[in-house]
């Protein structure tokens, strides 16, 4: 029996949920009893499908709700990209979807009895956004952005010597998922190619020179593509020294962008480059804004505790909220959970962690959130384990429970949809996950006291007071994971597999960047003899 679906707008996202939604039923085996209609709350309303929706509310927040009337299913989005969003949520309620990882394979179950007859549904966090820095390969990007629609991401973040590169290949996808698109990031010498600007020092910010005819090639860029709905463009990632009124200097320059360009969302970033303090925190004589938004984005943060703990960045965090709140800007928190540079090939799950950020976040008034996704890139004669690691998909394990978290699903059900990809191997794969982090998140410590060097670049430490504990801590790491590697003897092509391959291959780093913390430490005993 063939399932109908009508549509009450020919907008490109309604279109495409309607070709989504006939796309998985068809891989459904039974008979499907029901025929769907997708539309805008204002179009239900209008044609008196229904009499009054629960959305109601800003038609930029993402909210659908699902009604059933006899054998007819209405989804009705307050947005078109919202309209998308309830085809997934009821593919994933109706016929079991999940698409939890590129690895995992779908196992489409019908469940009549068990799909809510009318539910409300809209997300926790106003701004759910991806951030890839530096990674062109075509086909992970279109993947990633077929996989974040499925789990309610709202936007995509390119620097614009990415977008330049990915952008014929990636854009439509983009656009037709009703995804949007913020671009930035630290482009600032990319920009500015044309002019003498050496790419290890900072942007001068109290030269206009230059600031027209940058401007001038973001809003062509901004011209030329109609998912691009905000700019946040960064200094260069270089720490200052000596010049306090460097963040005032640089908000100025968001504030003529937003001048300029209008129509477009403008934020400037408050970001620790090099460490740099006064690139992070809000002087006491500047107030906040009143015509650009704040990105929020600390760097080096032990990841096993509360970001509570970091007190200084904490308290940071706490003054741009009260300014932007007194200005009634937005704040979005910028954050590292799939950074393999930050995290490095002691990537840890950092499941729970996300879980209670995002609670905190909340709590202190925060709907809006960006995830950081950084590749891996091995290091010149490295280990040969390193080329097989596979960090896409062992950061995409973070990256869904925060896209999932953000929306608002509730922990228990993602860890359930999560494990299931595991199949006669969940429990196993439950205790190995949780265990590894509470372990490795506790090497992202070492972040800001070896900075710019980490625990995996002992090569690059010329001197430290705390090689015995970084030691002990390597040992200790060591010994608490042991018990759970196994040897790995076949190639990753499942969640099992992969799970096996990383605990595994976490191990093997382990003992290798012991002995060279130990041969370190060696080398220094020798010069105190």
């Amino acid at each position: 029996m063939s399932v109908t679906c009508s549509i009450l707008s020919d907008n490109v996202s309604i279109v495409f949920a309607k070709e989504e939604l006939l796309k998985y039923i068809q891989q459904v085996e039974q008979p499907i009893p029901y025929s769907f209609v997708l539309g805008l709350e204002q179009e239900f309303t209008e044609k008196g499908l229904v009499e009054q929706t629960t959305l109601m509310e800003n038609p930029t927040v993402d909210a659908f709700q699902i009604v059933q009337k006899g054998n007819e299913i209405y989804i009705i989005g307050s947005n078109p990209r919202s309209v998308l969003y309830g085809v997934y949520h009821t593919c994933k309620k109706l016929f079991g979807y999940k698409w939890v990882h590129f690895l995992s394979e779908e196992k489409v179950d019908y469940k009549d009895g068990s799909f809510i007859k009318s539910s409300s549904h809209r997300g926790k966090m106003v701004r759910r956004g991806l951030v890839i820095e530096n990674y062109e390969d075509t086909s992970f990007l279109l993947q990633m952005i077929d996989w974040a629609a499925k789990h309610y991401i709202n936007e995509l973040f390119f620097t614009f010597m990415l977008w330049d590169k990915v952008k014929p290949v990636i854009e439509k996808e983009i656009e037709k998922r009703g995804l949007t698109i913020t671009i930035g990031g630290h482009s600032m010498h990319y920009l500015l190619s044309d002019i003498s600007i050496l790419d290890k020092e900072q942007i001068n910010y109290s030269d206009d020179s230059w600031k027209d005819l940058l401007i001038d090639k973001i809003k062509n860029e901004i011209d030329k593509t109609s998912s691009i709905k905000r700019v946040s463009l960064w200094p260069a990632d270089i720490g200052i020294k000596d010049d306090q009124d460097f963040l005032t200097k640089y908000i100025a320059f968001t504030e003529q962008l937003k001048k300029q360009i209008p129509r477009i969302e403008v934020e400037h970033i408050a970001y620790n480059a090099g460490l740099s303090w006064d690139m992070l925190e809000l002087p006491d004589d500047l107030d906040s804004s009143k015509t650009v938004d704040t990105l929020f984005a600390f760097w080096g943060r032990n990841y096993q505790q509360s970001f509570k703990n970091e007190e200084k960045g904490f308290e940071a965090l706490h003054k741009w909220c009260q300014a932007t709140k007194t200005n009634q800007k937005d704040i979005t928190i910028f954050e590292y959970y799939s950074d393999h540079f930050m995290l490095g090939n002691l990537f840890p799950p950092l499941f729970q962690r996300i879980h209670e950020d995002i609670n905190l976040y909340s709590q202190l008034g925060i709907n809006q959130i960006v995830n950081l996704i950084v590749p891996y890139f091995p290091k010149e004669n490295t280990n040969e384990l390193d080329y097989k690691y596979p960090w896409e998909s062992i950061q995409q394990m973070n990256s869904y429970y925060f896209a999932r978290l953000t929306w608002g699903d509730g922990f228990d059900e993602i860890e359930g949809d999560f494990y299931s990809i595991f199949n006669e191997h969940q429990n196993v794969a439950e205790n190995l996950l949780k265990k590894m982090e509470s372990v490795l998140s506790e090497v992202s410590k070492w972040n800001f006291p070896l900075f710019p060097s980490r625990v995996i670049d002992p090569e690059k430490v010329t001197e430290c007071d705390d090689l015995h504990l970084i030691i002990t801590d390597l040992n200790k790491w060591k010994n608490e994971l042991e018990p759970f590697k196994g040897d790995f003897l076949s190639e990753i092509k499942d969640p099992s597999s992969m799970i096996t391959f990383y605990i595994f291959y976490v191990c093997q780093m382990l003992e290798h960047y012991l002995a060279e913390w130990m041969e370190k430490i060696e080398i220094v005993s020798d010069k105190l003899k």
